[in-house]
């Protein structure tokens, strides 16, 4: 970006000096021609041009940053990157004689690439039970049809000492494939049996498998603190819908008599197995498997307080083996002083008048791609700033850009600062490209769009698929990208429809969603039915408390029909 800004002005100093030399001979002979003979004349102009094209940059960029404190206040997630996401699966290097819990954001490191290893975290908590699966079938013998048949076994000695409640599967098949096993765990399971070869069979109900993709509790990047979950829940899904192919089998522990043979199925019965059924084996699906995303804690160079400057550049600590990191957000800022001690500063916008405050400009780098980071100390009107020298501490969030986006399958597989010990790893998905963040001009158009989306009314086809393009990723345009804006321009029509129903013995106020789209601009049946439940708990998440939305999605194409039901609003007013 300043390069433009650069040559421009070394251009137009140049043009400038040889005008002025053909005029003024005697004054300037060194000056005349495109490139001055002079090798220090030349740097001269050099050393002028990129200081007035800071200056040119710095006039343009004022409006700029005005829209990017609102977008701090308002719309915070757009001024931060996507990073490089994957699918790991952890696997216990010795057979477990107890659940291990893996909580989430764990480190876990990449094979070297040129020299420097890429750092993701998890973002599930795992819990790595003594639990192996040795196969999975349908099962279509005379007395059980229609079933998918789960085989595991217990690794500990003693089966009755297992006390999980739930098990999480990730649907590890390609998207095709997985999307329809999803939609037949989700639609058109009748009942779930588990039982020992040597034991009584518990039956679960079909509320037993849960999608925990969709779990408010589990985002896929930090929460900001004044970002509406529902937009966050719309933004994973255009960035990484691998996070939505997770199922939950739960209330397991109804399941007491569990035998004495260690090994037990799972069986799903279903009501009826359609022509797509998708087939399936034993990498169908993985335990112990979670989102990772390259992303890690850092600190920044200490920073010398003298209030001599307005803002202070954010340096990177530049840790051995962490070349080409690149700053997500800054998390916190805290003051030294020895008369003070440690003194913690909040975000500017935090609504806290008797806190210190910061506030973070980020601008287009001028030494090459990326963006650079500066934190600043404002002091409101009359406040006598306190001058005193001290050192600002800052706490960052840190991705390392394109780096990982070479990584193969199986390349993140090595230990970092808190890698479980008793645990082997690698990613069984390949790694998503890294997406810069919104700035200049894009920023300020995307806000205004969400501002208008904000207050106006979801109530046809073209306001909605606007406000779903708002949330598609930035940056270079890709193949999967195309598919997602596909799916958008697949809706025909959209309409609310008023309404008051019964829920939980109370009458309650709602709206009934009805959405038609093509379904062949979807990959499959299943494709549409998680682009339905995401939209569906985007819908819950927009609807005001103590009233109810519910989905109904039809496919214009085959006619088939996806329902969703009531589900009671989470917004709150205040």
């Amino acid at each position: 970006m300043f390069n433009a800004y650069y040559e421009r002005e070394l251009t137009h100093l140049r043009s400038l000096a040889a005008e002025f030399a053909a005029r003024n001979p005697a004054l300037a002979p060194l000056l005349s021609g495109g490139v001055a003979p002079d090798p220090d004349v030349e740097r001269l102009l050099e050393g002028t041009a990129f200081l007035t094209g800071m200056v040119h940059q710095r006039l343009d960029d004022e409006f700029p940053e005005f829209i990017q404190e609102l977008a701090h206040l308002l719309f915070p997630q757009y001024l931060r990157p996507m990073p490089c996401m994957s699918v790991l699966k952890f696997t216990p290097k010795v057979p477990l004689a107890e659940t291990v819990q893996i909580p989430a954001g764990v480190e876990v490191a990449s094979v070297p690439i040129d020299d420097v290893r890429a750092i993701f975290r998890t973002v599930f908590p795992v819990s790595v039970e003594p639990v192996t699966l040795h196969s999975v079938r349908w099962d279509r013998d005379d007395v059980a049809r229609q079933s998918l048949l789960l085989e595991l076994s217990f690794d500990g000695d003693d089966v009755s000492a297992w006390r999980a409640d739930r098990l999480r599967f990730y649907l590890a098949d390609g998207f095709s494939e997985a999307t329809r096993l999803l939609l037949l765990l989700s639609r058109h399971v009748r009942e779930i049996r588990v039982g020992a070869p040597d034991g009584p069979v518990t039956v679960l109900p079909p509320s037993a498998v849960e999608l925990a993709g969709l779990r408010p509790d589990l985002p896929l990047l930090p929460n900001e603190d004044n970002v509406q979950p529902a937009y966050n829940l719309l933004r994973e899904y255009f960035a990484f819908h691998d996070k939505f192919l997770f199922v939950d089998v739960r209330g397991l522990d109804r399941w007491r008599e569990r035998g004495r043979s260690g090994r037990f199925t799972l069986r799903f019965m279903f009501d009826s197995l359609p022509a797509w059924t998708p087939e399936v084996h034993l990498a169908s699906l993985a335990l112990n498997a979670t989102p990772v995303v390259n992303m890690f804690e850092d600190d920044a160079h200490p920073i010398s307080l003298d209030h001599r400057q307005a803002e202070y550049p954010i340096r990177l600590s530049r840790q051995p083996g962490r070349q080409g990191e690149q700053i997500y957000r800054v998390k916190s800022v805290t003051a030294h002083a020895a008369h003070t001690g440690e003194v913690p500063y909040q975000p500017f916008g935090a609504f806290e008048a008797d806190r210190r405050l910061y506030h973070v400009r980020i601008a287009p780098s001028v030494l090459g791609e990326g963006y650079d980071h500066y934190v600043g100390i404002p002091y409101a009107r009359g406040e006598v700033p306190d001058v005193t020298p001290q050192t600002l501490s800052l706490r960052l969030t840190c991705t390392q850009g394109k780096l990982p986006e070479g990584l193969r399958l199986g390349d993140i597989s090595q230990n970092a600062d808190t890698t479980p010990a008793r645990m082997s790893f690698g990613n069984i998905r390949g790694v998503t490209s890294y997406r810069q963040p919104l700035m200049g001009e894009r920023l300020l158009w995307r806000m205004l769009s969400l501002l208008s989306a904000n207050h106006a009314r979801l109530a046809n086809r073209d306001q909605l698929c606007s406000l779903l393009t708002l949330h598609l990723p930035e940056g270079c345009p890709t193949q999967g990208d195309q598919a997602l804006v596909q799916r958008i321009n697949a809706i025909e029509k959209f309409e609310s429809h008023h309404e008051r129903r019964f829920l939980r013995g109370s009458a309650v106020e709602g709206n009934h969603l009805e959405l038609t789209c093509r379904g062949d601009q979807f990959v499959n049946l299943g494709d549409l039915f998680l682009f339905g439940a995401v939209l569906d708990e985007f819908f819950a998440g927009i609807t005001s408390l103590n009233t109810f939305s519910a989905l109904t999605l039809r496919d214009s194409v085959s006619g088939e029909i996806l329902q969703w039901p009531p589900k009671i609003g989470r917004q709150r007013l205040l």
